[in-house]
């Protein structure tokens, strides 16, 4: 967890309401440490993960990954299709993490997880929905959503907040992008100053899916290639099982 959480800008814990945050301690080292939850999670997400050419193993793995193009596009897989799963995810999708088999990912996730609040998991579906699709009133729907937007901000504010936010996509129409961690963390850390200085609060489930970002953002950059988001979103979200809800 400190590996992870120094990577993560000391200001988006400062953002996070720390009362709910202070309840979810125990939790996280229960989780760590006495691996509370980790043998069912991982049975659900060997179901929802196998037929997208990702297997998971609850022994550790020998061997490395490649961080090249086609092992990017498998993680991106992963990352999307986790946050369309109902009973939570592993957040620690660094590369040594994953090995490869030919055409399949093999991961041995660390026993950190968690489980969104089902209105955030859905929020955060529906900015990537809008995002990817163009559809700017489900973008904003989903920031609201996700608490990034309160409702009685001037426009002018909201469209600010949207606009830091989606530093971190690149563009919409850009067709593949490459993935910086420095530029990620300098995103968020202009995200979470406009947030003190509208003086919100954010709900943890954020600081959860900072993490989880930086995790991703951390295994891409080593691609050193673009990558089709888009493209790759969509087609997780065109998958029977990750309709959305």
């Amino acid at each position: 967890m400190k590996e992870l959480a120094k990577h993560v800008p000391t200001v988006l814990f400062q953002t996070v309401e720390w009362n709910e945050l202070a309840h979810e301690l125990p939790k996280i080292s229960r989780r760590i440490i006495q691996k509370e939850g980790y043998t069912e999670l991982l049975a659900k997400q060997k179901e929802l993960l196998a037929p997208l050419g990702i297997y998971l193993k609850e022994e550790p793995i020998s061997g490395t990954l490649t961080m090249n193009k086609a092992s990017g596009e498998k993680l991106l897989t992963l990352y999307f299709a986790q946050l369309f799963s109902k009973d939570g995810f592993f957040l620690d999708i660094r590369s040594n993490h994953f090995k490869s088999d030919e055409d399949k990912l093999i991961w041995h996730p660390s026993p950190l997880w968690t489980k969104f609040d089902e209105r955030f998991r859905q929020g955060v579906l529906k900015v990537y929905d809008g995002f990817y699709t163009d559809k700017n009133d489900v973008y904003f729907e989903g920031l609201e959503m996700i608490g990034l937007i309160q409702p009685d901000w001037s426009d002018e504010d909201k469209n600010k907040l949207a606009e830091l936010f989606r530093s971190q996509f690149g563009s919409a129409l850009t067709e593949e992008m490459y993935f910086d961690l420095d530029h990620f963390k300098t995103s968020i850390i202009k995200l979470s100053d406009f947030m003190l200085k509208k003086k919100v609060k954010i709900p943890k489930d954020f600081l959860y899916l900072g993490i989880y970002l930086v995790t991703l953002y951390s295994s891409l950059e080593e691609t050193h290639a673009k990558l089709p988001v888009r493209d790759i979103y969509l087609k997780v979200r065109e998958q029977e099982d990750f309709s959305p809800q």
